[in-house]
C-alpha cells in the first residue's frame, strides 16, 4: 500500500536545500535629507533593494516596507509589486516618510523589508536604525561656557589652571547636576531646537596644549564628561618628533609648553572632544587685513575638517581680539559663529552668535568659590521687614525666604545671619519652616541641620524677631552653605532713629 504525502513546495528563506529565489541580499536603508542630524518634523528617505540572490527566477514578489513608531505612513508608498525577478537583478524603490513631532528626548527609530514570492515563504530583512534628536525647549536660559587655557601639574603662570584644580572643576560640576555639551549641540539647540540636558556647560580650551591629551584626558574621561579646545593648527605636529610649542607666545611672559599632535586629537575626538579653530598662527585677527582674516580662518578650518572628518563653525579670537568690523566676513570664512574669551556667563535668550560669552577661569579663583563664580544654583532670596526705617527700641519681624529654582533638589547644611551691633537678635519666631533656634559663633547666628531639603521649585523660610537699638545705618548679612559653598542673599539696609 503506498501513502500519498501532501507537500508545500514553498522554500522558506532559512532552507538552503533546492534550487530556490533568495532574497538574503535585500536591503533598506534610512536616510537624512538634509545630511545632518535629525529631527522631528524632518522628512526622510527610505531606500528599499530588493535584490534576488537565489538560484531561480523569483515571481510575483511583494515587498512591504514594516517602520517603527513615529514614522508616518500616510499617503506614502509602503507596498511594492514585482512580477519577476531575475537570478542576481534588484529592483530599488524610494519613499519619503515624515517623523512626528512632540518628540522631547533622543529616540531610534527603525525601518524593514518584509518579502515573499511565489516560491519562497516570508523573508525579512535586517532592521535599519537612524536617530532622531529630541526637541525640548530650554528653560533655564543661562550656560556658563569655561574659558582656560593650560592645565598643568606645576603652573608657571595664573592663566594656567592646576590639574588637581581642574578635577575639582568637573566634581563640581557634577555634583551640581551639569552635563557637558559643545558648540555642534549649541547651533543644533539654536537651528532646529534640539534637546539640551537641563543643566549644560561647556569647557572651552584655547592654543591646544599637549597637557590637555596627558592631564585633562583622563580627568573628562573619570567624569564621562567632554570639552571644546580651539586649535592653532600652524603649532600642530604630525608626530612626537614633530611637536611645536607655544611660540607664538614668545614675546608674552608665558612659558613655553609642547602643544598636541594630530594622533593626539585624533584619538580624543573619537572619545567625543570637539576641535575648532583658534586661527594657523594665532595672530590678532580684529587687527588683521581681510584678506589676511580670511586666510587665517578658511586654512585652519580646512586642516582640521580633513583630519577629523567633522564640520568646524566656530572659531575662538586670539588674544581676545574681537572686532565687530570683521563680523561681515565671518560667514565668508565658512563659519556660523565666534567667540570671546571673556563676557560672563552666556544667556540664551539674546546670545549673538558672532559675539559668544565665556567666563574665564584661572589659577586666581579658589576652588571653595567655583559654584558662586560659575552661577552653578539657582537659587534666590528673598526678604521682608515691613519698613525701611526703624526707631530705636522698636521690636520687629523679619522673614527670610530661599526659593530652589534649580533643576534638581537642594540640600542646605547652614543658614548664618550676620547682625550690626544696633540690632539684637530676640528669638526665631513660630509659623516659619525653621522653628530652632540658632547657634551664635564669633558674632554670627547659625542654624545647623541635616533635614533643610529645598525641592525643586520649593521654597523655605526662616522668621525671626529683631530689635532695632541704637541709631544709623544698618546692614543685616544672610548667606547659606550648599554643597560646602557659600550664597550670599542682598544685604537688608535698615534705618534706625
Amino acid at each position: 500500500m503506498i501513502s500519498m504525502i501532501s507537500c508545500n513546495l514553498k522554500n522558506p528563506e532559512n532552507s538552503t536545500a533546492g534550487l530556490y529565489p533568495s532574497f538574503s541580499d535585500s536591503s533598506i536603508e534610512l536616510i537624512d535629507l538634509n545630511g545632518a542630524d535629525t529631527y522631528p518634523g524632518e522628512t526622510i528617505r527610505i531606500k528599499a533593494g530588493i535584490t534576488n540572490s537565489g538560484a531561480t527566477e523569483a515571481t510575483n514578489v511583494t515587498a512591504k516596507l514594516i517602520v517603527s513608531d513615529h514614522l508616518i505612513t500616510d499617503g506614502a508608498e509602503v507596498d511594492w509589486n514585482i512580477e519577476s525577478l531575475g537570478i542576481g537583478e534588484t529592483k530599488n524603490f524610494n519613499t519619503d516618510l515624515k517623523i512626528s513631532r512632540g518628540i522631547a528626548s533622543d529616540i531610534t527609530v527603525w525601518g524593514s523589508l518584509n518579502i515573499i514570492s511565489d516560491e519562497t515563504g516570508p523573508f525579512t530583512t535586517p532592521e535599519h536604525n537612524l536617530l532622531v534628536s529630541g526637541v525640548k525647549q530650554f528653560e533655564r536660559n543661562h550656560i556658563p561656557i569655561i574659558g582656560l587655557h593650560a592645565i598643568e601639574d606645576e603652573i608657571e603662570t595664573p592663566i594656567e589652571v592646576y590639574t588637581s584644580n581642574f578635577d575639582i572643576l568637573c566634581r563640581t560640576l557634577q555634583i551640581y547636576g551639569f552635563e557637558t555639551i559643545t558648540f555642534t549641540d549649541l547651533l543644533n539647540y539654536i537651528d532646529h531646537g534640539k534637546a539640551l540636558p537641563e543643566k549644560p556647560v561647556i569647557i572651552t580650551s584655547d592654543d591646544g596644549f599637549g597637557d590637555l591629551y596627558i592631564n585633562a584626558f583622563p580627568i573628562l574621561k573619570k567624569y564621562g564628561y567632554t570639552m571644546t579646545v580651539f586649535l592653532v593648527t600652524g603649532y600642530t605636529g604630525d608626530s612626537d618628533e614633530d611637536r611645536k610649542v607655544n611660540s607664538f607666545d614668545i614675546d608674552r611672559q608665558v612659558p613655553m609648553r609642547p602643544m598636541l599632535i594630530w594622533p593626539e586629537i585624533q584619538e580624543m575626538h573619537e572619545y567625543g572632544i570637539e576641535f575648532l579653530s583658534h586661527s594657523v598662527n594665532h595672530i590678532r585677527l580684529g587687527s588683521a587685513s581681510d584678506e589676511e582674516f580670511i586666510d587665517e580662518l578658511t586654512r585652519s578650518k580646512n586642516d582640521i575638517e580633513s583630519h577629523l572628518g567633522t564640520r568646524v563653525l566656530f572659531f575662538a579670537w586670539p588674544y581676545d581680539n574681537n572686532s565687530p568690523s570683521k563680523w561681515h566676513l565671518i560667514p565668508e570664512a565658512g563659519y556660523r559663529g565666534a567667540v570671546r574669551y571673556w563676557g560672563g556667563i552666556e544667556d540664551l535668550r539674546n546670545i549673538d552668535l558672532y559675539d559668544i560669552k565665556r567666563i574665564e577661569f584661572n589659577s586666581y579663583i579658589p576652588p571653595g568659590t567655583y559654584p558662586i563664580y560659575l552661577d552653578l544654583l539657582d537659587i534666590v532670596f528673598e526678604n521682608e521687614y515691613g519698613q525701611h526705617l526703624k526707631k530705636a527700641g522698636e521690636e520687629f519681624t523679619f522673614k527670610y525666604t530661599i526659593k530652589n529654582n534649580d533643576h534638581q533638589n537642594i540640600h542646605i547644611s547652614s543658614i548664618e545671619l550676620e547682625l550690626p551691633d544696633n540690632i539684637e537678635f530676640m528669638g526665631t519666631e513660630p509659623g516659619g519652616y525653621i522653628d530652632q533656634g540658632p547657634g551664635l559663633s564669633e558674632g554670627i547666628y547659625m542654624w545647623v541641620d541635616d533635614y533643610y531639603d529645598i525641592e525643586y521649585r520649593g521654597e523655605i523660610d526662616l522668621v525671626i524677631r529683631l530689635k532695632a537699638i541704637s541709631p544709623g545705618e544698618s546692614i543685616i548679612k544672610f548667606r547659606v552653605t550648599v554643597y560646602d559653598s557659600y550664597f550670599k542673599g542682598d544685604d537688608a539696609v535698615i534705618e534706625i532713629e
